[in-house]
């Protein structure tokens, strides 16, 4: 895929994966959020195993990604992408926050709500202008996964998985 080639970022990565499944084509529906809406403050610390700079690759280890997480406050985490080790250049920024018992992921015009939240996996659902959905799963202190679920343009289902591994600075 080309766009993996050129070193994009989770986010960008993401935003194409939408894109290219017509993620788009469901923007601000009624009804559209299938998130949960009675999550605790010590429900999103649980989320604190996100923070760090981190390394990420494709489903074969290749075209690298890096992204850094901080917390920000007590219900937000910001999350930087770069496309290159240095982490000179920000190339996208989202956020995870929590507001209102939700857990909200916000990346340009797109929105999710979590849906599903344990110590080590959140589950995130589309709410406005994507039908995308994806989760972050923690397999150690220093390694985690994220999985991009959607449909091509036939309507098919598609799944991409990224390995995330903590950078050491």
């Amino acid at each position: 895929m080309k766009f993996l080639s050129n070193k994009l970022t989770f986010l960008i990565l993401c935003l194409c994966l939408m894109l290219f499944c017509g993620g788009l084509s469901a923007c601000d529906q009624p009804g559209n959020s299938t998130g949960k809406s009675n999550f605790t403050k010590a429900d999103f610390e649980k989320l604190r195993w996100l923070e760090g700079t981190w390394r990420g690759t494709d489903a074969n280890g290749q075209n690298p990604f890096f992204e850094r997480y901080r917390f920000s406050g007590d219900n937000k985490i910001e999350t930087d992408s770069f496309s290159d080790s240095a982490l000179n250049k920000v190339e996208s920024q989202s956020n995870t926050y929590f507001e209102n018992g939700e857990i909200i992921h916000k990346s340009g015009t797109m929105t999710w709500t979590a849906n599903k939240l344990e110590d080590s996996l959140i589950e995130f659902a589309p709410k406005e202008k994507t039908t995308s959905s994806f989760v972050w799963k923690k397999e150690s202190a220093d390694v985690w996964t994220a999985r991009l679920s959607g449909k091509d343009t036939q309507g098919n289902r598609t799944e991409t998985i990224y390995r995330m591994e903590r950078l050491k600075q």
